[in-house]
């Protein structure tokens, strides 16, 4: 006997495994797991509750075995402490935006006003909309379009003349790690960086390390998602290394603002950032080099790329310029063809374009002769009118070989499948 629903199901799965089979993966949004990182995803540890903060295990009101589950809090400060050199970590937030959306309301009152990235800069879109159904007044910050970073003799300016209480950098669309060590903190004044697309590439110290442009007694807070760079599965990663600070927030994530602190992704995410202990000085390389190699190859090709000499970028980012009526027909066309790429309508692009992301197709271990067939791709794609099966073969070719590197080999994966799944 099969549920009501069960054959369309079935007819759906299929449907999303022959896509995701052809998918030529191009959006910085999104990345791959690993089958040792995904070993806790499938165990006990998904219906297990523990309550109370990570600085401290709290022995009232929890759970049985909960104890020990708390030791998942202390692996993976040690881990994220040998990465990132932040003395509080933590990850019980269920994502970049849910991490952000539970540090405005434990650090920020109604009528608070906090500096933020704009959208047209790159800023994350769901950001002044949370705010404002907070009660938080925002500025947006001022910002440098010939330099692709912030003004930062305007904002020290507003530090100086206005009374602000924190600022947020949430860049969605990054091409260079802006310089937030130039902003002159004030004492009382938080400041919050969500690096969730570059979150992987400072762990490995491909780009700056911005906990050491600040004190520990500066409100100094380094978060983001652990899904793009940083190949690991959905959470918020939230670290600092004032923890004064952090007891402000530490115990109203949990119990307070949420429950059940997905320890089955905690765990997932301690062996991701233990694959990036080991490959991921490698990995993070092969990711902006890519870019690089890719967006020179599309310039070849006369696609207007945006740059910040000497490079292309920085990052795992590319961004093309075009205007918004072909930058519509190039995103539609892709999508027919199965090529994944984000369309943007901001000022950062020059008014419109798209933007390509590296992260995932070199965890494929795609490299230089790759970057060239895609971006041979992308220019016929492009250039032709009508759908041509040369293109689609061409794409389903090189979707054919997506196997994952930078990561243990199967002894290491056996010892811990046998260990959690020992019940």
């Amino acid at each position: 006997m099969k549920p009501i629903y069960f054959n369309d199901l079935i007819n759906l799965c299929t449907e999303l495994s022959i896509q995701e089979n052809k998918l030529l993966p191009l959006c910085a949004a999104e990345n791959v797991l690993s089958p040792f990182s995904k070993i806790p995803l499938d165990t006990f540890l998904q219906e297990k509750y523990i309550m109370g903060g990570v600085m401290n295990y709290q022995n009232e009101s929890n759970f049985v075995g909960s104890k020990k589950l708390y030791k998942l809090y202390e692996l993976l400060s040690l881990q994220c402490n040998n990465l990132y050199g932040c003395k509080y970590a933590d990850a019980r937030t269920l994502s970049g935006v849910n991490a952000v959306m539970t540090l405005l309301m434990s650090l920020f009152s109604a009528g608070d006003t906090i500096l933020i990235s704009s959208e047209d800069c790159g800023g994350h879109g769901s950001m002044p909309k949370i705010c404002h159904r907070l009660g938080i007044n925002t500025i947006e910050l001022p910002y440098n379009y010939d330099t692709y970073d912030f003004n930062y003799e305007e904002i020290n300016k507003l530090l100086r003349t206005q009374r602000i209480n924190g600022i947020l950098v949430c860049l969605s669309d990054i091409i260079i790690m802006p310089q937030l060590k130039k902003i002159n903190l004030p004492e009382n004044c938080i400041l919050i960086f969500d690096a969730t697309q570059i979150l992987g590439l400072i762990a490995t110290n491909n780009i700056e390390n911005p906990l050491y442009w600040f004190s520990d007694e500066q409100k100094f807070i380094l978060m983001g998602a652990t899904h793009k760079t940083l190949p690991g599965p959905t959470c918020g990663l939230i670290m600092t290394n004032n923890l004064k600070l952090a007891r402000q927030f530490d115990t109203l994530i949990n119990p307070d603002y949420l429950r059940n602190s997905q320890l089955h992704h905690i765990l997932s995410l301690i062996l991701t950032l233990m694959e990036l202990e080991i490959y991921g000085k490698q990995y993070s390389f092969s990711i902006i080099n890519n870019a690089n190699i890719l967006a020179k190859a599309l310039d070849i090709y006369q696609f207007n790329i945006i740059q910040v000499p000497p490079k292309y970028t920085y990052t795992h980012q590319i961004f093309i310029s075009m205007p918004q009526n072909k930058a519509e027909m190039f995103y539609n066309k892709c999508l027919d063809y199965g090529v994944s790429i984000n369309f943007r309508n901001k000022k950062i692009y020059r008014t419109c374009g798209l933007r390509i992301g590296t992260q995932e197709i070199s965890r494929y271990g795609w490299n230089e002769k790759e970057m060239f067939i895609i971006a041979e791709i992308l220019r016929d794609i492009r250039d032709n009118v009508h759908l041509s099966q040369d293109i689609s073969q061409k794409i389903n070719t090189l979707s054919a070989n997506k196997k994952i590197f930078y990561t243990f080999d199967n002894n290491l994966y056996d010892i811990l499948y046998s260990q959690l799944h020992n019940r």
